[in-house]
């Protein structure tokens, strides 16, 4: 049989404690930057090493957001809406607060992929939509919409009203699907990826894929969701 093994707790546990702890009791923020390594760990009686484990531990618990260079800010509490509604992640998983979407949008062919996941014609067009989220005016992912232009009247959109356009790439799509199909991997930006997020190739990124149907069974939507993996928690009801 086995023996217990006890003792006390690492260093790195307490000051993980500490940090929570103040956290929670909103000595910190939300969306404030973190004091700098050496003054925490005056404050926490520890070795820079020693926090920099409890920050890892936080920052996986998506407490915080540690961004090379750009140092380590208090993560957003508020939960995703874990409903039966499915959402767009891009506004509702992101950890820190979203305050500007760039939307860049054309009228095309589809993608061969695209045809093929929307179930399109090869004469049909697609509003084609890049859409950039920003937090303190700094790019923290992108998404690539395609919706097909025959989709538009049941969906009630006006297309030549900006704003009814981004409600529909932002809000809409998603409100009146009855599901969505979505696939998750981790990549290494390119070169057009890199440009985007303003980020150097080949840093990690989280690529989800999502196709919509509405009521009828029938996609609709097909969008790809861009994600700096350390402003994101993805989070689902299954």
């Amino acid at each position: 049989m086995g023996k217990m093994l006890t003792g006390s707790l690492p260093a790195y546990i307490e000051v993980y404690n500490s940090l929570y702890s103040d956290i929670m009791n909103n000595v910190y923020l939300e969306g404030e930057q973190l004091p700098s390594e050496n003054a925490l760990s005056e404050k926490y009686g520890v070795s820079r090493n020693t926090l920099r484990q409890a920050l890892a531990i936080l920052c996986e618990d998506g407490l915080v957001i540690k961004s090379q260079g750009k140092g380590t800010t208090i993560a957003r509490r508020e939960d995703s809406k874990l409903s039966g509604q499915i959402i767009n992640p891009m506004t509702n998983m992101c950890k820190s607060s979203i305050d500007d979407i760039e939307l860049h949008y054309n009228y095309a062919p589809p993608t061969d992929i695209g045809r093929t996941k929307l179930n399109l014609g090869k004469s049909e067009i697609v509003l084609a939509s890049t859409n950039i989220y920003k937090s303190n005016q700094v790019p923290v992912g992108y998404s690539f919409t395609q919706i097909p232009a025959s989709a538009f009247e049941a969906l009630d959109v006006d297309i030549s009203n900006d704003s009814a356009l981004e409600d529909l790439i932002e809000h809409k799509i998603f409100d009146v699907s009855s599901k969505g199909n979505m696939s998750v991997q981790l990549i290494a930006s390119n070169e057009e990826e890199s440009r985007i997020l303003e980020i150097p190739e080949g840093t990690p990124l989280l690529l989800s894929e999502l196709i919509l149907f509405n009521h009828a069974h029938q996609a609709f939507s097909r969008c790809k969701f861009y994600m700096l993996p350390e402003f994101y928690k993805m989070e689902f009801q299954i």
